[in-house]
C-alpha cells in the first residue's frame, strides 16, 4: 500500500510540475485599436524563448474567431520579418472583441496560446484614439545638428513621434515608420495645410551608434523637409524616459535592436491624443488625425 502511494504522489507531482513548466516560446500580439471595412488588418506578433532572445525562423500559423458570436475562423497570412517578429495580415469582418490562436513551432518545439484584443470601426472620430492620460515627459535629447531638444520645443505644436535608428536592417520596420513620415509630408504639401504648428521627430533606439552627423545624412538620404522633422539621440537614461512613459518597448541584441513598431500623436499641450500600432498606417487615416489635431 505504502509503495502505491509512493508511486501515486510521485506521478502527482510529475503533473503539476509539467502543468506548472516554463513555455519554450513567450508570444506577444499587438493590434491596432480600429479597423476599416474591407481593408487589411494588420498586427504584429513577437516571438522570444524563455531567456527573452528573438526567435528566428519559426513557423506560426494564426486565426481569427469572435469571443462571443460565430462568424466563421478568419484566417491570418503571417510572414517572417526580422528578429522575432512576425507580420499577420487578415480581413475583420466586423468590429468587436476577438481571439487570435496563434501556433507557433520551431526545432521540434511548439506553443499555441490564445490572445484576446477589441477593435472598433474606424471612424474620423476614434480612429487611434487613445483613452489613457499621458504626457510629454520632461528629457534632454539633441537633434540631427546637434541642438539641445526638451519637452518644451514640442509645446504649441502637434507632434507626431516614432522610434527608430539609422542602422535598422528590417524593411518592415525603421524603412516604413520613416516613409509614412515622409508621405506625411507630401500630403500635407499637397492640401496645402499649414506645417509652421506641427513637428515630426524619430527617437533613436541606438544612441551608441547613431550620433548626430549619422542621423543628418540619414534624414538627408530620405530627402526630409527639415523645417518641421527632427531625428534625436542622446542619452540612453533620457531617451528611457520617452520610452517608458509611452509603452516603447526595446532591447538590443548584438547591432540589432528590438523595438516596437508604434506612432504617437500628441496635442500642442503636449498630451498624447492617438497611438497608431505597427509599421503599416495607412496613409489617409494619418493625415486627417494629425490635420485636424494642430
Amino acid at each position: 500500500m505504502k509503495i502505491v502511494m509512493f508511486y501515486m504522489i510521485s506521478l502527482l507531482v510529475i503533473i503539476i510540475a509539467g502543468c506548472g513548466g516554463t513555455k519554450d516560446f513567450q508570444v506577444k500580439l499587438s493590434t491596432p485599436n480600429t479597423f476599416t471595412e474591407g481593408k487589411i488588418f494588420p498586427m504584429q506578433i513577437k516571438i522570444t524563448d524563455q531567456k527573452g532572445s528573438p526567435v528566428k525562423g519559426a513557423h506560426v500559423t494564426a486565426e481569427l474567431n469572435m469571443k462571443t458570436m460565430d462568424h466563421g475562423t478568419i484566417p491570418v497570412t503571417v510572414e517572417e520579418a526580422e528578429d522575432g517578429k512576425y507580420i499577420g495580415l487578415s480581413n475583420l469582418a466586423m468590429n468587436g472583441d476577438w481571439i487570435a490562436t496563434i501556433k507557433v513551432e520551431r526545432n521540434g518545439k511548439s506553443v499555441e496560446e490564445e490572445k484576446e484584443f477589441s477593435v472598433e470601426a474606424a471612424t474620423k472620430e476614434n480612429v487611434h484614439r487613445v483613452t489613457k492620460q499621458v504626457s510629454l515627459p520632461d528629457f534632454n535629447l539633441k537633434d540631427q545638428n546637434g541642438n539641445q531638444i526638451t519637452k518644451k520645443d514640442f509645446l504649441g505644436k502637434t507632434v507626431v513621434l516614432t522610434f527608430t535608428y539609422v542602422k535598422c536592417a528590417d524593411p518592415t520596420a525603421c524603412p516604413v515608420l520613416l516613409a509614412n513620415f515622409h508621405h506625411l509630408q507630401e500630403d500635407l504639401k499637397t492640401r496645402g495645410i499649414d506645417t509652421d504648428k506641427i513637428l515630426l521627430v524619430s527617437v533613436s533606439v541606438d544612441p551608441e551608434n547613431d550620433t548626430p552627423q549619422a542621423m543628418k545624412e540619414h534624414a538627408k538620404e530620405m530627402n526630409f523637409d527639415m523645417t518641421y522633422f527632427k531625428m534625436l539621440t542622446g542619452k540612453m537614461s533620457e531617451i528611457n524616459k520617452v520610452a517608458n512613459t509611452l509603452g516603447e518597448h526595446f532591447k538590443k541584441h548584438g547591432n540589432v535592436v528590438m523595438h516596437d513598431n508604434k506612432t504617437f500623436i500628441f496635442n500642442p499641450n503636449g498630451e498624447l491624443t492617438h497611438e497608431f500600432s505597427g509599421s503599416m498606417i495607412d496613409r489617409e487615416e494619418l493625415f486627417q488625425v494629425v490635420a485636424k489635431n494642430k
